[in-house]
C-alpha cells in the first residue's frame, strides 16, 4: 500500500485550520483504505484556539507538534524530515484538497513513471468559493533556475503539487528553514535539477485568498527568489515569450505540444493518457 505524508505548518490559524484538516483526513482514498495517511501538523505554539480545534478532530492519522519555530518554512522543514510516506505534499491552513485528490495522485504515481505532479491552478475566495481555475501548459527545468515561474509565467501552485519522497534528498533543510517567503520556490528549483514537473488536467487542491498571508508581500518574495536564481540566457528569453502565448491556449493544444508530461482523462479508455 502506498503511503502519503501531508505536512501542514500553521500558527494562530483558528479561522482556517478545521476545513484544511477535514479535506485531508476525509479523502476518498483514505476512507476506502486505498492509501495509508500520515498527516503531520507543525504548529508554531499558537496562542488562539488552533490547538483545541486540531485536538477536537478525532483522527488517528494526525501527528501534532506544537512548539516555537522561526516561521512557516522552519515548520515545513521539520515536518518534511519527520515524514515517512513515499508521496509527499504540504498544505497551508486555509487551503484545502478536493475529496478525490489522493485517488487521482495515486492513479498517476502507480501507472506512470513520474516523481513530481501538479494539477489545475485553483483559487478560492475567503468564503471557500471556487473563483478561478487554469490548466498549466508546461514547466521547463531551465525556467526554475532563472525565476521565470513567478515573474514571467504563473507560479507552481503548491496546494496542487505532490512529489516522490526520493526528491527530498535534494533539499538542504537548513536552507529551507531560514527562508521566510519563497520556500515553495526553493523546493521546485531543487526538484527541477532532477525531474520534470508533470501536469494533470484535474482539480487536486486550491489556494484560498485571505488577508494577512505571507504571499501578499510580493516584493519580499521576488527578492528571495532572485537571490537563489541565475540570469536567463537568450534562448530562455525566446522560449518564455512563446510559452506566455501557449499558457492561454485551449487544453487540447497544450496536450498536443506537451504530450509526454501533460495527462488528460480518456473517457473511452477510462484512464489518464
Amino acid at each position: 500500500m502506498q503511503k502519503i505524508s501531508i505536512i501542514t505548518p500553521c500558527f494562530n490559524a483558528e479561522r482556517y485550520i478545521k476545513e484544511t484538516i477535514e479535506s485531508v483526513v476525509s479523502q476518498t482514498a483514505v476512507l476506502s483504505q486505498r492509501v495509508e495517511l500520515e498527516y503531520i501538523i507543525c504548529d508554531g505554539n499558537s496562542s488562539d484556539q488552533t490547538l483545541s480545534i486540531i485536538q477536537s478532530i478525532n483522527s488517528h492519522h494526525i501527528k501534532l507538534i506544537s512548539e516555537n519555530d522561526s516561521g512557516m518554512y522552519s515548520a515545513l522543514a521539520k515536518g518534511l524530515q519527520m515524514s515517512t510516506g513515499n508521496i509527499i505534499a504540504y498544505l497551508n491552513a486555509g487551503d484545502y484538497y478536493h475529496k478525490c485528490a489522493f485517488d487521482i495522485v495515486l492513479d498517476l504515481f502507480e501507472s506512470k513513471d513520474i516523481k513530481w505532479l501538479t494539477g489545475y491552478t485553483v483559487a478560492y475566495n475567503e468564503r471557500s468559493q471556487l473563483v478561478g481555475v487554469k490548466l498549466p501548459y508546461k514547466y521547463r527545468k531551465s525556467f526554475f533556475n532563472c525565476g521565470f515561474y513567478i515573474e514571467k509565467l504563473p507560479c507552481v501552485q503548491q496546494e496542487s503539487t505532490f512529489w516522490s519522497s526520493d526528491l527530498n534528498s535534494l533539499l538542504d533543510y537548513d536552507v529551507l528553514a531560514k527562508l521566510q517567503y519563497s520556500g515553495d520556490y526553493y523546493l521546485w528549483k531543487q526538484f527541477a535539477q532532477k525531474e520534470t514537473l508533470n501536469i494533470i488536467e484535474a482539480y487536486l487542491g486550491g489556494f484560498k485568498h485571505h488577508k494577512g498571508q505571507i504571499s501578499e508581500n510580493l516584493e519580499a518574495y521576488f527578492k528571495e527568489v532572485n537571490s537563489m536564481c541565475s540570469l536567463p540566457n537568450v534562448y530562455d528569453w525566446f522560449l518564455v515569450y512563446l510559452d506566455k502565448l501557449l499558457w492561454y491556449a485551449p487544453s487540447k493544444v497544450k496536450k498536443l505540444l506537451n504530450q509526454k508530461n501533460l495527462f488528460r482523462f480518456d473517457h473511452n479508455l477510462q484512464m489518464w493518457m
